[in-house]
Formats: C-alpha cells, structure tokens, sequence
C-alpha cells in the first residue's frame, strides 16, 4: 500500500506548525486583555465601581456573576432575583450598596408581584434598622379595621382595598402580597402613602460577600482582580502572566498559584416565607434549606 497519503507535504508541515503558534497567542492575549478590561471601573453618572462588579467596559469575568451592573440614561441598575433595582450608591471600603426597587419608584402597584429576596450567600444585611413589610393587594376590606391607603388596578379592576403591615406576610384572602426591607421608623408612617413612599425612594442598604482580602492581595501585587467561574472564588489577572493565580509574581518568578476556596455559605435563622426560599430579615437573610 502506498503510505505517502498519510504523510504531510512541507507546504502543509509549515502550514500546522504556523497554525499551532497562532493557537498560542490567545491564550497570552486573552489574560492582557483582562488585565486592562478589569484594571476599569464601572462608571454611571456619580456611580463608580470595580471589583466585585462588572458591566459597561468591564466583561463578565471582571466580577461576581450577580453583580452585574447596567448604566440606562446615564442611572445605575441591577437585578436580584427577578426584581429591578436602581443603585443608589456604592461604598468600596465598607462592601456596602444603597438599593431602591425599580418599581416602587413610580407607584405601589408593580406591574410584578414579586419579593424582594437576598441569596444569602452573596448578601447580608447591614444594621438592626430595617425590618420587612409587605403591601397586600386586592383584599377583602372586611378583615381590615382601617381603610386602605392606596388603590391598584388588578386585571382591569381598580380595586380600592391596599394595605401595608409589617413582616413577610403571605396574601391570605387578598389578591397578591409583596414583601420588602425598609427602615423600622417608616412602620410609624404605615398608613401615610406619601411618607411611605419617600422611604421607598431612599432605598435600603445591603453588604456584598466577597473574598476582599484575596483581592487586595492581589492589588498588592500589581495586579487586577477578577472571578473564576470554574472554582467560584477570586483570581487575579497580571501583566504577561498566566491567570489562575492569587497575586502576581515579580518578573522571572512563577505566579502563586490561587488555592480552592469556593463560596461560603451561611447558616441563619429567622422567619421563613413557605413560597420562597429566600427572604431579607432584619439583619439576617434567611435560606430555607438551613433550617
């Protein structure tokens, strides 16, 4: 048998070598590309971020994948478990972000019925000053001793039959509920709509859990935090390095390798809601599978 049809002529020698060296650069280019994408913040009219967020001129490897942050008309927004927020302001130093949802904004009827939930995970509360409350929609104005404060149109319907109580109640005979965090001194202001509101449009703060120490580490190092989404933990990208490591090694040394750590999780207790998983509690968020 003629074995010269399995034998490369050195045309197409040349051709393989010449496209397994263009293999390669990727690889180097990619991780320069991170260096200087993630070494940008996040910039939207007064708000300024890095890691652990990303979006605009930050890709997607620059931070958490929850942390996602859009600039619409030059406003600062992010979504948590299906609810839009408008972000209010961002402390760096202290991992803290001010939040308002999205629809309480402009009314109290969302075009949405959904809760204001916190993967506990990935957020913790910030103070003892902010409780639940839940806006109940369309009741039955027999089980309530006080008139509703406010009017929602459900299915065509203007119903005239709005609460707000305290706590992360379920619907019961009313239509829907919707349960948010706002500051304990708006419980005196339950009946007030117009105060009630202007306590919605300051928003509520809430800490992020990242590894901070990793990334400073790395910013020690000269180099740029990021998020490997394979491991679920911090890495930091350098200049003409490979990434994958915790800090950036000085010229002619290896990079220290960054050790497995995943994300922690947190035990809590508190009041649970039975359809939903999730729920902001005072100072605690609550998984249901904890308890």
């Amino acid at each position: 048998m003629d074995s010269s049809v399995f034998k490369l002529s050195p045309f197409l020698s040349v051709s393989v070598i010449v496209l397994l060296l263009f293999i390669q650069i990727p690889s180097s280019l990619s991780n320069n590309d991170l260096f200087g994408d993630c070494s940008n913040q996040f910039v939207c009219g007064r708000i300024k971020a890095d890691f652990p967020f990303w979006g605009s001129a930050r890709p997607s490897a620059c931070g958490i994948p929850e942390l996602e942050l859009k600039c619409e008309n030059n406003i600062t927004k992010m979504s948590i478990n299906e609810v839009r927020y408008r972000v209010l302001d961002i402390k760096q130093d202290t991992e803290t972000l001010r939040i308002a949802r999205e629809d309480f904004l402009v009314g109290l009827c969302p075009p949405l019925y959904v809760n204001s939930t916190f993967d506990p995970t990935m957020f913790e509360s910030v103070t003892h000053d902010y409780m639940n409350f839940t806006f109940l929609y369309g009741c039955l104005p027999v089980f309530f001793k006080v008139p509703p404060p406010f009017t929602c149109r459900i299915n065509g319907v203007d119903y005239d039959s709005g609460f707000v109580v305290p706590g992360a109640n379920g619907p019961g005979f009313c239509y829907s509920s919707v349960f948010f965090p706002a500051p304990v001194i708006a419980l005196a202001s339950i009946l007030d709509v117009p105060a009630l509101k202007r306590f919605l449009k300051k928003g509520f703060e809430v800490r992020w859990k990242a590894d901070g120490t990793a990334c400073r580490e790395c910013l020690n190092s000269e180099g740029v935090c990021g998020y490997d989404t394979t491991f679920n933990q911090t890495t930091c990208y350098c200049r003409n390095q490979s990434t994958g490591s915790s800090t950036c090694a000085p010229p002619g040394s290896p990079p220290t390798a960054a050790p497995f750590s995943g994300r922690s999780t947190a035990s809590t207790k508190g009041y649970i809601r039975p359809e939903t998983c999730k729920l902001y509690k005072a100072t605690e968020f609550v998984d249901q599978d904890s308890n």
